[in-house]
């Protein structure tokens, strides 16, 4: 179906599609906003570990993500990543919160050079 396709994730199934402004059906979230979201969600569970390990509130925070596009290759060449914590968390916690972000696996993955191999078969 042109640009759209399912992804297997262990039992769960995702639709992938291109906006309609780049030729797809917007049936779905886009690539690059699929990376965008495996970064946010992962550093959310990092922060979240975190404040149940130092027993500080954190229902109900947010991540909002904001990334810009670069070429020459295309790519995601930034992200700008927002967090959104209850009142009361004292600033020194803060600072650990964002360590803690930047701690998460899919963060490192995208900070190192990362091997990709594509083979292609029948």
């Amino acid at each position: 179906d042109g640009l759209r396709f399912t992804v297997s994730i262990r039992d769960h199934k995702i639709t992938v599609d291109a906006p309609a402004d780049q030729g797809g059906g917007g049936q779905g979230p886009a690539p690059v906003e699929m990376l965008t979201s495996a970064l946010g969600a992962c550093m959310a569970m990092h922060v979240a570990k975190y404040c149940q390990t130092a027993k500080l509130p954190h229902q109900g925070f947010t991540l909002d993500l904001a990334y810009e596009m670069a070429t020459d290759p295309l790519r995601v060449g930034s992200v700008t990543v927002d967090i959104t914590m209850p009142p009361g968390i004292p600033d020194k916690r803060k600072e650990a919160i964002k360590r803690a972000a930047l701690h998460c696996a899919v963060r490192n993955t995208l900070k190192e050079t990362t091997a990709v191999d594509v083979e292609v078969g029948e």
